[in-house]
């Protein structure tokens, strides 16, 4: 009990540190890669970190509502024109699952299961559980899932503010009795989604309940910064904790294939995205981060970081989750095997 309670607090003191340095040295979304570096670091060196579960579903209670504050009362206008990149993702998503499963297990000397399982885009639970029932590798699948996550969210934050060249819309004035009233639809959202057990039930809950608020015209302006930079840091922690218990020459033997498997995912991603964007007049960046085959919280809060629309964004993601977890039992028959 105790070394839990230590090792929560060495974490969001090594997390708040870190973020505050890569705020200051001007990093893109720099409370929050500051925050992964920090406890990424900490994780590695062997210090006892500890992040509660509870963190993890406030995390995306608040991701929820970042991305639910971001709809307008267009939004379902607005959501018509979504429907070609909404199409290129479920492309994107199937072209994932195939061809970097397919590659890693002609490639690296992975295992049929291991390959599929650690090239599946997303559902991390569900994808780790599934692991543990069949001939599988389960510390290769959670390290390949999980550097390919770091990789990916380490890269985005650069390309995306790149592409914005420093632009960032921000409203300046925060509405608090609408955001009060948010806060309570998302939190309501989210109690009922996981008493109906449906996937990444915090996440979906909390966005559904605070865009309700949001798109009936409630405008809550731009959220308050404390809010803004808890939410980076906590999410940054989350990250970087993964990495926790794990030895670096584990990581070491395993970081060429997690970075052939991060490189392929953003080859494939970037085949769909640019035409998508061209025809539908969305940045590429901001498609890239909309398509990214998993960290939905993460790739919500960077497109909020620098500038680019964090509803389009998450709203992608939530498809993508509610995508991936209807097929994944099809895809389990097709590519998994018991011996």
């Amino acid at each position: 009990m105790h070394a839990n309670f230590s090792g929560t607090i060495l974490t969001l003191a090594l997390a708040s540190l870190g973020g505050l340095v890569g705020h200051l040295l001007g990093l893109p979304a720099g409370w929050l890669l500051g925050s992964i570096a920090a406890t990424l670091t900490a994780s590695i060196a062997g210090l006892r970190l500890n992040y509660p579960s509870e963190f993890q579903s406030l995390v995306l209670l608040l991701v929820g509502i970042s991305i639910g504050s971001s709809l307008s009362p267009n939004f379902f206008s607005e959501a018509v024109s979504w429907l070609p990149s909404l199409a290129g993702l479920l492309v994107v998503m199937l072209i994932i699952t195939l061809t970097v499963s397919h590659a890693l297990f002609r490639l690296t000397g992975l295992s049929g299961n291991t390959s599929f399982l650690s090239a599946f885009p997303g559902h991390m639970v569900l994808v780790l559980q599934t692991a543990s029932q069949y001939p599988c590798n389960v510390p290769q699948v959670t390290m390949v899932q999980s550097i390919r996550l770091l990789f990916l969210v380490v890269l985005f934050p650069t390309l995306a503010q790149g592409a914005m060249d420093g632009r960032i819309n921000q409203m300046q004035e925060t509405h608090y009795s609408a955001l009060t009233l948010l806060v309570l639809a998302a939190g309501l959202g989210a109690a009922l989604c996981k008493r109906y057990k449906l996937p990444a039930a915090a996440l979906l809950g909390s966005i559904l309940g605070a865009s309700l608020i949001s798109i009936s015209g409630f405008e809550v302006g731009k959220l308050p910064t404390g809010l803004e930079t808890a939410v980076f840091v906590l999410t940054g922690a989350m990250i970087g904790t993964r990495f926790t218990g794990n030895h670096l020459g584990r990581m070491v033997k395993l970081l060429p294939v997690s970075c052939f498997s991060a490189a392929l995912t953003l080859l494939a991603t970037s085949v769909i995205a640019l035409p998508v964007s061209v025809a539908i007049n969305v940045p590429f960046t901001q498609l890239l981060l909309a398509y990214a085959p998993g960290g939905a919280e993460v790739m919500a809060l960077i497109a909020l970081a620098v500038g680019h629309d964090a509803g389009f964004v998450g709203f992608h993601h939530l498809a993508r989750l509610m995508f991936m977890a209807i097929s994944f039992p099809i895809l389990l028959r097709l590519m998994i095997s018991n011996e």
